[in-house]
Parts: structure tokens; C-alpha cells; sequence
């Protein structure tokens, strides 16, 4: 899958692929890495990354990665390389019309917030889907109603299935 984060305004491409269960080949830039993980507690992982060992303290609030490891901390926004390109034709303003949402990859539903009915506003947290590891909020992209929702907590879905609609 493959992302642009950015940290300190400075903008990078990355890109993650599993190659088998807790282990990814992570691409950053023109670098690649080798990256085992394991959660140990809440929000802290342990991370293998080229043979290099890293405990990591991964918290996300209104849209950023607050990432503590070794005594420096990160700020990290993340948006999926596609989502990016589609904002940028758009000019980038506020998602419009029926927004389908769905999974960037596979994972578990870990809990839902909403129900079909109720009203959202932009980044509202529909639902927590639980990836790679982490703990991902998925928020509304816009103001607008909840007209279905297609998963359930508990549940398993493939990358790229439709979770909620939000008209």
C-alpha cells in the first residue's frame, strides 16, 4: 500500500507490503527496510527494523501519528497515495456528494461508533479498524448522514471493502 507521510513538512512516499505475519518490507523514498513489529502493550510495539531493535510508543489524535522512540518524538501525518492524488485534482477542499469508505487493507473491526441514521460531522470517528498492528480511527470525510454501514465489530474484511456510506 502505498502512502505519503509528512513530518516537519517535509513529504515522503512510502510504501508497505506484508510479507508474512508482523513482518513488512517498508520502502521509504528509494530506501527499503526489513520491519518486524510486535505489539507488548497498549500502544507500544516492539520493532525489528533491519536487524535493529526499537521499543516505539504510537499514538494517533486528529489525524497524526504522535510517534515516541528512543527519547525523540515524531509527528506524523499519513494519507494513502491515492487519497492524496484525488484531493489534489479536487483542490483539496472537503469530500462532496455520497462517499464510500472503504478498508486501505485488511484488517479487524475493533469497535463502531456509528449506526445507519446518524448524522456525522467531518472527522468524526466512524469506526476503529485495527491493521498491521495498529489502531486506525477511520473518520467521516464530510458532514452528512450515515446511510449504510456494511461491517460490524469483531469482524474481519479484506483490503479494499466497503465499510460505511456517508451521504
Amino acid at each position: 500500500m502505498a502512502y505519503v507521510a509528512n513530518i516537519d513538512k517535509v513529504e515522503y512516499k512510502v510504501n508497505v507490503k506484508e510479507v508474512e505475519a508482523n513482518k513488512f518490507e517498508v520502502t521509504i523514498d528509494d530506501k527499503s527496510y526489513l520491519v518486524d513489529t510486535q505489539l507488548t502493550e497498549t500502544s507500544v510495539y516492539s520493532l525489528i527494523v533491519n536487524g535493529k531493535s526499537y521499543e516505539t510508543d504510537v499514538d494517533y489524535q486528529d489525524g497524526v501519528y504522535n510517534v515516541l522512540t528512543e527519547g525523540d518524538l515524531f509527528k506524523i501525518e499519513v494519507m494513502d497515495e491515492l487519497k492524496k492524488k484525488m484531493l489534489e485534482r479536487r483542490g483539496g477542499g472537503a469530500a462532496e456528494g455520497k462517499q464510500v469508505i472503504k478498508s486501505e487493507m485488511p484488517g479487524a473491526i475493533i469497535d463502531v461508533k456509528v449506526k445507519v441514521g446518524d448524522e456525522v460531522k467531518e472527522g468524526d470517528v466512524l469506526l476503529i479498524l485495527e491493521a498491521m498492528k495498529m489502531q486506525n480511527e477511520i473518520r467521516a470525510p464530510k458532514d452528512g448522514e450515515v446511510k449504510e454501514l456494511f461491517v460490524k465489530a469483531g469482524e474481519n474484511i479484506d483490503a479494499d471493502a466497503k465499510m460505511v456510506v456517508i451521504e
